[in-house]
């Protein structure tokens, strides 16, 4: 087999890479060419063969993802099955928050490494209790439990709280 070096640089040249679609006229004549087999493209957002259908409940599940509840809050709100509103999220392109474990001087922490913001350091729910002298009040809060004006810190930042 010999390469086809003029047609590699062809398509180097017009493109400026052989990273290229394979239904792209010259890479289909470079396969042809070299004996290779066309790969088979696989879409990753794509979960059902079938194209979605939109249905009436699909706003309400949104507005759940939207206001902070996981994927099991919102099946035993909405009373639908994980596999529907894993459909949903995908075909809305939705992305899943985060929830608030702490809240820390009217500041709500995603994680006990926040704490670092205020030189606290805690490995764990009872060391962070202590050394905050239980100011710091540890329950569950969703995204759309901060008020408009409220502050927040991201999960891995220690260094900047923001404001919804």
């Amino acid at each position: 087999m010999t390469i086809p070096y003029d047609l590699i640089h062809e398509i180097e040249a017009k493109y400026g890479t052989l990273n290229i679609p394979d239904s792209n006229p010259l890479m289909i004549e470079l396969h042809h060419e070299t004996g290779a087999k066309v790969r088979k493209q696989r879409n990753p957002r794509k979960v059902c063969p079938y194209k979605y259908k939109s249905h009436y409940y699909d706003d309400q599940i949104v507005q759940l993802i939207k206001d902070g509840y996981s994927i099991g809050e919102t099946t035993s709100i909405a009373g639908h099955a994980r596999q529907t509103v894993n459909l949903i999220i995908d075909h809305y392109h939705l992305r899943l928050r985060l929830p608030f474990i702490y809240q820390y001087q009217d500041v709500y922490l995603s994680s006990l490494s926040n704490l670092a913001y205020w030189g606290i350091k805690a490995r764990s729910t009872e060391s962070a209790k202590r050394r905050t002298h239980g100011e710091i009040m540890v329950k569950k809060f969703h995204w759309c439990d901060i008020s408009i004006g409220g502050k927040y810190m991201i999960n891995g930042n220690d260094t900047e709280i923001f404001v919804k």
